[in-house]
């Protein structure tokens, strides 16, 4: 049937040697091209750094929380005097080495921005009500620290002993003028944005360095537009800059995604990235980035502390973390 073939089975045999010997050349010019394309070794700008989630928080039960769960009435033990988001507990975790203390801003009914973590009042505090639509003044008369409770027990550690403790951002950056934050602002919309927007205009240039965004992308948009320079980051913002990474981050091209950004990378995907840890965060340092491990509903975790090599820890746990006894950066 085919001349210089016997018999069916020598035709099969010599279309798997082609086969074979084609997808042996073209894996074989991959690994080269790999080889050749990889990018060098580059040198750590500076080691990693650490975020310190809310100030302090206390040791909680994360499990099965959604958007809309109350956190203050999950706690498992009282591991320090300190209420979330406020000046006490954010001086104490500069304190205790936190480079940066990520904050929950909102802006409020007389278009200022309070620091406060919930969307109402109902769980943390004796008030009630949607956050944004109190004013300042309303904010500064509740006990922030009324509705933490541990577990089911009916026994509230911090009631009475957070009376006008909910800030204002102005009252945050005035008492660490040399500081850096990393803000969630959870208030939405057009009119939040631009209380925001304005906020920022009255900032001097040296003030809003010392300032990052994460949350909504819609905020990270409008931020961005406004102040090119500004680093924000949001889920969509990770995603993409993920995907294109774990694709081509063996080569020597890096997303522009990934670049001029704060990083935030959940513990279980570093693994599969390109370079992990040490070369990853090398690289993003050369593109303008810090990377941080996410390590805030847990426990800190020597094994997953990631400095020495460029990975920034963001935890919840600076307690813990200076127990630890690991070196400060």
């Amino acid at each position: 049937m085919f001349k210089g073939f016997g018999k069916i089975s020598d035709l099969k045999a010599y279309f798997l040697r082609s086969f074979m010997k084609h997808w042996a050349v073209r894996i074989s010019v991959l690994i080269l091209i790999i080889l050749i394309a990889r990018q060098p070794d580059i040198e750590l700008d500076h080691q990693g750094k650490i975020i310190s989630y809310k100030g302090l928080v206390q040791p909680t039960d994360y499990r099965g929380v959604t958007n809309t769960s109350c956190t203050a009435d999950r706690l498992t033990e009282v591991k320090h005097p300190y209420i979330e988001n406020t000046i006490p507990a954010i001086a104490k975790a500069f304190e205790l080495g936190a480079n940066t203390v990520h904050l929950n801003i909102h802006v409020t009914a007389d278009k200022q921005i309070a620091v406060f973590h919930d969307w109402t009042l109902d769980c943390r505090t004796n008030g009630e009500g949607v956050t944004s639509e109190q004013s300042m003044e309303y904010l500064k008369t509740l006990d922030a620290g009324y509705g933490y409770r541990i577990g089911e027990e009916e026994v509230y550690p911090f009631r009475g002993k957070g009376v006008g403790l909910i800030p204002s951002l102005d009252e945050v950056l005035a008492h660490f003028p040399q500081h850096a934050f990393l803000l969630n602002m959870k208030t939405a919309g057009p009119e939040a944005i631009e209380v925001l927007g304005s906020y920022l205009n009255k900032l001097s240039s040296e003030q809003r360095s010392r300032l990052s965004f994460i949350g909504m992308q819609s905020i990270a948009e409008a931020i961005n537009e406004e102040f090119p320079a500004q680093m924000t980051y949001s889920k969509e913002v990770g995603k993409r800059c993920l995907v294109k990474y774990i694709f081509i981050g063996w080569s020597r091209y890096y997303p522009g995604s990934c670049s001029n950004t704060t990083l935030v990378i959940p513990e279980q995907f570093g693994r599969i990235l390109w370079g992990w840890p040490e070369q990853f965060a090398a690289r993003a340092q050369q593109n303008g980035s810090e990377v941080y491990l996410y390590q805030k509903s847990q426990p800190y975790s020597k094994d997953s502390d990631f400095r020495e090599q460029g990975i920034g820890l963001f935890t919840g746990d600076m307690t813990g973390l200076g127990e630890s006894q690991v070196p400060s950066q």
